[in-house]
């Protein structure tokens, strides 16, 4: 097999998190493998928070850490780090189970990353604004510059907002998502 077969990945390390956060975003709203999902959401808030913090963006750094303190500050940091580093280390404790880590954490890590993604002046793609757009809704957060089709599809999905499940909200993620991408 020539060499040409194969083609090689080019890719910047803003550009890396980008795709990583899609990815992660399409495994959630698919009701896909949690591990996977935070495992490439944590992969690019690391890049995320490496390229904030040698761009000395402290302010965007400041804001990112508010956001996952929400008053419990440290404990939050804690948990991300303690399931990213389980799922990609096993030098230590190779034959370690990991217990307590709610689903619901990726939601937040993927969200916290896309504030840093976004203080970093970068453009959203239509994985990353279906998300952005989701999670105000569901954490009933104001949202700025809205077009349509969101709109159309806010009117029609305002009563599910209050759903019972995660199931059911990631769902509701999962048609914005198909929504914006047609």
């Amino acid at each position: 097999m020539s060499a040409s077969a194969w083609p090689e990945i080019q890719s910047t390390k803003l550009d890396a998190a980008r795709r990583q956060l899609e990815t992660a975003i399409s495994l959630l709203f698919a009701d896909g493998d949690a591990i996977s999902t935070h495992t490439l959401a944590y992969a690019a808030f690391g890049i995320l928070k490496d390229v904030a913090s040698h761009r000395g963006e402290m302010a965007v750094l400041a804001t990112a850490e508010a956001l996952a303190s929400a008053g419990k500050k440290g404990e939050f940091w804690k948990g991300f780090n303690r399931a990213g580093n389980f799922f990609k280390h096993a030098d230590r404790d190779p034959e370690a189970v990991l217990v307590g880590m709610p689903e619901e954490e990726n939601e937040a890590l993927i969200s916290i990353a896309l504030a840093i993604y976004e203080g970093l002046g970068c453009s959203k793609s239509i994985e990353l604004q279906a998300f952005s757009l989701w999670w105000s809704c569901i954490n009933f957060q104001g949202i700025d510059d809205v077009k349509e089709p969101f709109m159309s599809w806010l009117s029609a999905n305002h009563e599910r907002l209050h759903a019972d499940t995660r199931s059911e909200l990631l769902e509701l993620g999962h048609e914005l998502l198909q929504l914006l991408k047609s």
